[in-house]
């Protein structure tokens, strides 16, 4: 079904190809007048154009003293100006094109392509103080840019686009002003108005910053690689920015994210985002208004999602608006690509790990089209990624068998082993887009992302003769078979209903499913009877959401917006755990509601020198029957244009939350399950964050002190449980407690030029106080005390070259101090163990340095290298314990299991448009 669906979208957007008309941008309706005149005796051109203009009311932009040294002969005999345009500019240096707000501009052919709002307009103002209504655009694709600045030049007056990039500006002083249009990784745009603009439906068109385009003539333009000082906590970066910096296998947004100051970069086993002390369950996801509750592919060495389909990424590190709720640590808001309204566009990326391709088309003049598909194959650093995982558990499977495969060793007849281990992953983003009018945007966004992995072997050890004369035959079967992943979607209603009220409302779905077996049979047949055990454990984590919101933007003056809304979640969790194909440990089916509403206050005061930002979100959980109350506030405070003071402060609660399952000897393991009001109390933390800034034209030194409070913090553990699946009640496995984290992030950045990058800092602690682990405080799993990175990237002509380096002090862990071996009453004989205190021990520091470099042949195709951990850091993932009996003499064997050594990688990439 998933194949099918997937070839159906390919079909559909290939057929939009060639069945679908490409629409250029539509002439203004005044320049579509007959014109019937004469022209003789070699006229200079700004008299005719300016002759038409009054004549006809055409809507023409033009350089008088540009078009000063051209003369013209022409008869238009009932004919458009553009039909007129055409043969006059014939034979002149001169071309015309038709923007998107319909004016005919006739510039030079050797100079880009630039239209007279590029021009300060020398005219008198006709409007002022009047309300501006524009949204910002990609000059290429026509796609919609959220989130990007808008300023109106030598004033404070500005604001942002929203998601769907959109913006209003009020009492703007005329219409012959300059607007200072600004987004991550595009030129900032110095746009002047003009009063033939439409300031009803402007829309501003700026340019990629890495596009090698054609008669391009570009001066004093710059382009950030990352935002970093808008709102307090805010990093903000798109994807095409990521790709310039090295990867494992594939342009990864939350891998970017980890080379931040503040988010956690030395879990290679994890895209997760640990921010500021937070664990990856703690960070609210969102794409395209839909939680994803997975976000790894390929055990965590790179995320789920697809850097072709992304168009922005935000993540808040804390101290996050009222908007957001449901999580205590952060949120990374991500919004998909609409898809070109332009033109047909597709493009493939091929690495060593996987394929990834997309299409992307307009669908007449209402709809776009985008669909994004990426697979593994069996490539050799994919194979190099499968056996780091699985062969740890091969080896440790033959080393618990014992001489020959069978406990105990023996005399054997024949041998023979089987060994079965496939493994691939692939998600898959779809997006339709209608814009029925000028004030609505409707949009279908669907994601889904699987990993499959079979490490299943199985052994057959024929006769075991000797045995008091009796005929045994063995065979085993061990099976590790795992599937995860995430499927979801939202359908989304944006309008814009006046200059000053706007809603965008959703509806979304979002299923986080995960299986696992990983068991061993043994089957025995003694004389003719056959027996089978099973041991081993198996998991099953499944997990629904079902989300109705609704959001509303009104501004309400010139410096004060109100922000308010509605959202509804239905959750349904299901989690299963037992041992030994009988014993269940844990049986859960949790289902909870909560309904909230939110409002929060925009304003700006002191001339704008003044940003406050309160608000609250009040929940209603129906599992407890409780309100939840979170009060937030935010505030910027420009000393100068170039200092800013920041503060933030707020009070989060979190419903459904991922547990660790803590195992000693293997590694721990995660599971999603819903708060409740008994053993599993909701999680509360409150924030508060304090910092400055200071910012020069290519430079920004940022620095913010934090700290989190959090309570009702839960862990899952076995070991004080020594009877598992005999009586066992939940209550008797869940732990809570507090935990706080406080520390300093440190951000140096070089901003513009071609050679630019950042250099961050984190000071950190977290500690947990659950007192069924220790008596006292102790370290948590994400505790890292210092975090250094440093990020450069240099533009050599064809050549984008980059690199990093990291250095993490050890993270903590709890180790075995020892083992013994006791016969039970029953006369069997069981292992026991003595672990250390918690978290009580750390590894070593880690560290790496990755490295890349681009060569980019046209606009249009690249190839990229890079080498994961170039100087080849021996760094440690985790200990394994096990306790090993030999000659009634019990030892414990600790084995360091490593992260990935050094690993190159190639990538070649191409794009029709």
């Amino acid at each position: 079904m998933k194949r099918f669906l997937l070839s159906s979208l390919f079909i559909l957007s290939f057929l939009s190809h060639y069945l679908q008309a490409q629409e250029a941008p539509k002439l203004a309706e005044e320049n579509k007048k007959i014109i019937k005149d004469e022209f003789y005796n070699n006229i200079p051109m700004p008299a005719v154009l300016s002759d038409l203009e009054k004549k006809y009311s055409l809507k023409l932009l033009y350089d008088k003293e540009a078009l000063r040294e051209f003369s013209v002969t022409h008869w238009f005999e009932n004919q458009t100006i553009e039909t007129g345009l055409k043969s006059i500019l014939k034979k002149l240096p001169l071309k015309y094109y038709i923007d998107d707000n319909g004016f005919v501009n006739i510039v030079a052919k050797t100079i880009r392509v630039e239209t007279s709002v590029d021009r300060q307009f020398k005219g008198k103002a006709e409007k002022t103080n009047f309300t501006l209504i524009g949204r910002v655009v990609d000059i290429n694709n026509g796609e919609n840019l959220p989130f990007a600045s808008v300023l109106v030049r030598g004033t404070t007056l500005g604001g942002q686009t929203n998601v769907d990039g959109y913006f209003t500006l009020q009492k703007v002083p005329s219409d012959t002003v300059t607007l200072e249009v600004s987004y991550v990784g595009y030129r900032t745009r110095n746009f002047h108005l003009n009063p033939k603009l439409d300031v009803n439906d402007l829309k501003i068109e700026v340019e990629p910053a890495v596009d090698m385009l054609e008669e391009v003539v570009v001066e004093g333009e710059k382009t950030e690689v990352l935002k970093a000082n808008e709102v307090v906590g805010m990093i903000k970066m798109t994807p095409r920015n990521i790709a310039k910096l090295p990867n494992v296998g594939e342009r990864d947004p939350f891998r970017a994210f980890q080379l931040m100051p503040g988010v956690s970069a030395s879990n290679e086993s994890s895209s997760g985002l640990y921010v500021r002390g937070g664990t990856p369950d703690q960070t609210l996801v969102l794409y395209d208004g839909f939680t994803v509750y997975h976000v790894d592919h390929l055990f965590g060495f790179f995320s789920a999602f697809n850097y072709n389909a992304i168009k922005d990424i935000q993540l808040y590190k804390g101290g996050f608006d009222a908007k957001f709720g449901g999580r205590i640590s952060a949120v990374a808001e991500i919004t998909g690509k609409d898809g070109n309204k332009k033109e047909f566009n597709a493009g493939v990326d091929l690495s060593l790990l996987s394929t990834n391709a997309y299409i992307e088309t307009p669908l007449g003049s209402k709809f776009t089209f985008l669909v994004a598909a990426r697979r593994s194959y069996k490539g050799p650093l994919y194979n190099k990624l499968f056996k780091r995982f699985t062969s740890e558990n091969q080896t440790q499977t033959q080393q618990q068998q014992g001489p020959g495969g069978f406990p105990g060793g023996g005399r054997f007849g024949s041998f023979a082993t089987t060994q079965t281990a496939s493994s691939y992953f692939y998600d898959l983003n779809s997006k339709l887009t209608y814009t029925p009018t000028k004030k609505d945007i409707i949009s279908l966004s669907l994601y889904n992302g699987t990993d499959n992995m079979d490490n299943s072997a199985s052994s057959n050890l024929g006769n075991l003769g000797g045995f008091g004369g009796r005929n045994i035959g063995l065979n085993t079967s061990n099976t590790d078979v795992s599937n995860w992943g995430n499927l979801g979607g939202s359908l989304k209603w944006s309008r814009r209903w006046s200059d000053k009220f706007y809603s965008n409302s959703l509806i979304c779905y979002s299923n986080y499913y995960s299986t696992r077996d990983n068991s061993r049979t043994i089957t025995t047949n003694r004389d003719g009877t056959e027996r089978e055990l099973k041991i081993g454990q198996l998991e099953d984590n499944n997990l629904n959401d079902f989300t109705a919101k609704t959001d509303f933007e009104w501004k309400m003056f010139k410096d004060n917006q109100l922000d308010f809304g509605l959202q509804y979640t239905k959750n349904v969790i299901k989690y299963t755990y037992s041992q030994n194909d009988t014993v269940s440990v844990l049986d859960r089916n949790d289902r909870g509601a909560t309904a909230t509403f939110y409002v929060q206050d925009n304003v700006k005061l002191l001339d704008g020198r003044l940003h406050l930002l309160p608000g609250v979100r009040i929940t209603n959980f129906d599992v407890t029957k409780k309100n939840y109350i979170e009060p937030r506030f935010s505030a910027n405070y420009n000393i100068t244009k170039q200092l800013k003071l920041k503060g933030a402060a707020g009070v989060y609660y979190q419903f459904v939350k991922q547990i660790n399952r803590e195992d000693i000897s293997q590694g721990n393991r995660n599971f999603w399950i819903l708060s409740n009001a008994e053993s599993l109390p909701v999680t509360k933390s409150n924030h508060l964050i304090l910092g400055g800034s200071y910012e020069l034209p290519n430079y920004l030194f940022d620095v913010e002190f934090y700290q989190k409070n959090s309570t009702n913090i839960t862990e899952y553990t076995l070991r004080f449980v020594p009877k598992v699946g005999r009586g066992l009640s939940a209550s008797e496995t869940f732990f809570n407690g507090s935990e706080t984290v406080q520390g300093v992030d440190i951000l140096i950045q070089r901003k513009f030029g071609d050679f630019n990058g950042w250099i961050g800092y984190t000071l950190a602690e977290a500690k947990r106080n659950i007192t069924a682990f220790s008596d006292k405080a102790y370290y948590s799993d994400q505790d890292v005390r210092h975090q250094f990175k440093v990020i450069a990237s240099y533009k050599y002509k064809r050549w984008d070259l980059a690199a990093t380096w990291i250095y993490s002090s050890g993270r903590p862990y709890t180790s075995i101090l020892g083992a013994y071996q006791l016969t039970l009453l029953d006369g069997s004989v069981k292992n026991f163990t003595n672990p250390s205190d918690k978290n009580a021990n750390r590894f070593p520091a880690y560290h790496r340095m990755d490295i890349s470099a681009t060569y980019n042949f046209s606009s249009h195709f690249n190839i990229g290298f890079s080498i994961f951990n170039l100087y080849n850091r021996s760094n440690t993932w985790y200990k394994r314990f096990q306790v090993i009996t030999e000659d009634d003499i019990t030892a414990l064997q600790i084995t360091n299991v490593k992260y990935l050594g050094i690993t190159p990688n190639v990538t070649l990439s191409w794009k029709l448009r």
